[in-house]
């Protein structure tokens, strides 16, 4: 990647992270409640159903006419990233590699975070954790996390979240927000499936995948030879051939329904992009 480049395009999306973080976040953060143990917001007039043990008394007093306590939950996110740094992610047939997309993926969604006032932190891994950022608040923090995903060259190609959600497991954070930014080509879906579902327990997850059109269909006819980015190996394809065409077309979308599917039981948000896409149009509404 361009390093130059990207920093300026990362430098964009943080002047429009906060009409973003307006748009997609301020409505998930705070919930009218009332309750013990949540934040004091303001007095108002009893109505009926108010439970009298918020009745404040000295505002009762004054005004000769009872007024309750209106609370607030208390919503402070914590929200962490599981960001994929496997090789696969290093392809784009065109001006975007997946990286790319993730890093503008990870840039928008953190800094509209960062906006609103949350905790931000990110597990990178491959095929285990390359690096762990402790949640913490603020624009600079962000900034770190993406410098490091933008400056370094990982060393591992292969990719498998499990690890990184077992080790987020044994930290102390219990309530959070989780994201996933990966492209799902994963050596065992349905382990990393199973690993993602109870890391979730009862928090809100998001899923985004990221993929390139040219994995599902080859631009042109011809002899292709394939390197896997994960595991070196290389193959030589017929692209002549319609059932090589729908063979890679079926593989794909085979792995693309059963996250789907998995997503909807686990109550999980799902949504695919590509390399191609406009991130903004696509990430409005989603959340």
């Amino acid at each position: 990647m361009n390093l130059k480049e990207i920093i300026k395009s990362v430098r964009r999306i943080e002047l429009k992270a906060k009409s973003f973080s307006n748009q997609n976040f301020s409505g998930l953060d705070r919930s009218a409640s009332k309750g013990l143990g949540m934040n004091f917001s303001e007095v108002r007039e009893y109505q009926l159903g108010d439970e009298t043990r918020f009745i404040d008394w000295n505002v009762t007093a004054r005004y000769n006419n009872p007024h309750v306590k209106v609370f607030e939950e208390e919503r402070e996110h914590v929200n962490m990233f599981f960001i994929d740094v496997s090789g696969s992610l290093d392809f784009g047939a065109g001006e975007r590699t997946k990286k790319r997309v993730i890093v503008e993926l990870f840039a928008t969604v953190a800094f509209s975070c960062s906006m609103n006032q949350d905790k931000i932190g990110a597990v990178f891994f491959s095929d285990e954790v390359v690096k762990y950022f402790i949640p913490k608040k603020g624009k600079k923090h962000v900034w770190t996390m993406l410098k490091y995903l933008i400056e370094n060259e990982f060393k591992s190609k292969s990719s498998d979240p499990s690890s990184a959600f077992d080790f987020f497991q044994k930290t102390k954070w219990k309530k959070y927000r989780m994201f996933l930014f990966s492209d799902l080509l994963f050596s065992d879906p349905f382990q990393s499936i199973s690993a993602f579902k109870k890391t979730k327990s009862k928090n809100q997850a998001f899923i985004i995948r990221v993929h390139d059109e040219m994995e599902n269909k080859l631009p042109i006819k011809g002899f292709y030879q394939l390197i896997n980015s994960e595991t070196g190996l290389r193959t030589w394809v017929n692209g002549f051939s319609t059932n090589v065409q729908n063979s890679m077309r079926r593989t794909n979308e085979k792995n693309e329904l059963l996250w789907k599917e998995e997503c909807k039981s686990g109550k999980i948000l799902l949504t695919s992009i590509s390399t191609r896409s406009n991130i903004y149009s696509k990430l409005n509404g989603f959340f």
